[in-house]
């Protein structure tokens, strides 16, 4: 469905130019995929890393959370960009600063450039994370073809949380850490190749909206400064005077954003979207599902190699058997969607992943067999959640909002995978992970508590309103 105020929206001429879809789709995957692996790539190279640049620990923890701030606070901004300029050239700008910034992350020479050059890698990122999903809804015009590709998509997004720390752990072990960087050059170039040769047009939309900018430097702060105020305070102490006044400073910025979103005439999260029934819950599920997971990978890396004394390749391939069920269970996830409610699946998937993480809490820092089992879990209940859960939250999105809403699920996601690195790799300390898995559990009851509150709002709804009867079959 278009829309001319829709960001998704786009000219008949680049709707109807003709393409070969699954092409589209392995470049969108490919440029995703690059992504996602930098996520996970970098935290078995952080001893590393850190030995070689002399940086603290807080340093590296900013090294990864620099890339994920970034994009969790402007990818609704990048969604916008995306929508004014066309999918396509956001796309390839995207690769060519990724790229640019990924050379420059290889020759860094001390922590704060590494830092700044992750930030840059974040500002591609933001205009690659929207376009990809732009890509395959304009490609896919057909409901159930468009649900197989976004499918595929949840799937080969999955792979680098798989195979990134075996890679990772490889690439630090035979070359350095300096090639985790370097690596996704060659990948740049081909992804280039491929969109020029492959990639429609990609037009802007025929009407432009006013963008939040106020909001968007709101969200920037609120952000930086939790996660400063978390990984400072492990280093300085909870109670100094940084960690107390990035919290001060995030609460300002968090009550000038939730006013701004209600007074001014284009808030960043249009009032439709806020309000549609469960769609925050959804969105909330989203966050915490990528706060644990991603604080737990961070935190379980250092406590391996600091404290068990495992080399990068080992600490890789302890998380193997939770990266794999994230790779191919959004296949299975499709199917089951098919047959059954989202919600159902949704529910399934909290459970196993609570489950995971009290198994983490009980026998996580006693051997690495209970390790690997709560992973497994948690891998488990992960890759079964992102099929229905972008389903849930694509559904219950007023149709013509879906870009914006593609973009508050891309924000959510990396804004948990922020505060989890920071929240759960501060409380990692000693010999034992089980504050970090018990933070984990408590973001997981979290979850679990939003989606009882979206079935209840959903329950409350007519028959021939529920979100269910709206989504797209995912199979």
């Amino acid at each position: 469905m278009t829309n001319s105020t829709s960001l998704d929206s786009r000219t008949p001429n680049a709707r109807d130019a003709p393409v070969r879809p699954r092409r589209v789709l392995t470049v969108a995957c490919l440029g995703y995929g690059m992504l996602v692996i930098d996520i996970s790539i970098v935290n078995v190279a952080i001893p590393a890393m850190r030995s070689s640049l002399h940086a603290s620990l807080a340093t590296m923890q900013l090294v990864v959370d620099a890339y994920v701030i970034v994009l969790a606070s402007l990818v609704l901004a990048g969604a916008a960009a995306v929508g004014r300029f066309g999918s396509v050239p956001a796309f390839r700008l995207g690769i060519g600063i990724f790229g640019l910034a990924s050379v420059l992350c290889g020759v860094a020479p001390n922590g704060s450039v590494l830092v700044a050059m992750r930030v840059l890698q974040g500002l591609g990122a933001v205009l690659l994370v929207p376009a990809t999903l732009v890509l395959i809804t304009d490609t896919y015009k057909d409901p159930d073809k468009r649900a197989k590709a976004i499918a595929i998509w949840a799937t080969v997004a999955g792979s680098p949380v798989a195979f990134g720390p075996i890679l990772g752990g490889a690439l630090v072990s035979a070359v350095g850490w300096r090639s985790i960087f370097l690596v996704n050059i060659p990948v740049v170039l081909a992804i280039l190749w491929l969109s020029a040769r492959h990639m429609p047009r990609g037009e802007p939309e025929a009407k432009k909206e006013p963008q939040d900018i106020v909001g968007q430097l709101l969200g920037i702060v609120f952000l930086g400064s939790v996660a400063l105020a978390l990984t400072e305070g492990r280093e300085l102490g909870w109670t100094r005077p940084l960690p107390i006044a990035a919290y001060a400073t995030a609460l300002v910025a968090l009550a000038a954003f939730v006013v701004r979103q209600r007074t001014y005439a284009f808030p960043m999260i249009p009032k439709d979207l806020r309000r549609a029934p469960g769609f925050g819950n959804f969105v909330m599920v989203g966050l915490l599902l990528f706060l644990g997971y991603y604080g737990l990978v961070f935190s379980i890396s250092v406590f391996l190699q600091q404290v068990r004394g495992y080399g990068p390749v080992t600490t890789g391939l302890c998380f193997l058997p939770s990266a794999l069920p994230i790779t191919f269970m959004p296949l299975v996830a499709g199917r089951v969607n098919a047959k059954h409610s989202p919600l159902r699946v949704l529910v399934t998937a909290v459970a196993l992943t609570l489950a995971g993480g009290l198994l983490l809490v009980f026998l996580g820092s006693q051997a690495p067999l209970g390790t690997c089992i709560g992973l497994v879990f948690i891998g488990l209940g992960f890759g079964l959640a992102t099929v229905p859960q972008i389903s849930l939250v694509m559904a219950t999105a007023p149709p013509h909002r879906s870009a914006i809403a593609s973009g508050l699920l891309s924000a959510a996601r990396q804004s948990g995978t922020t505060i989890g690195i920071a929240l759960l790799g501060g409380l990692q300390s000693g010999d034992s992970i089980a504050a970090p898995a018990l933070a984990a559990v408590a973001a997981y009851l979290l979850m679990a508590a939003a989606v009882g509150l979206a079935g209840r709002k959903r329950a409350a709804q007519k028959p021939e309103q529920k979100p269910d009867q709206a989504a797209p079959r995912t199979t």
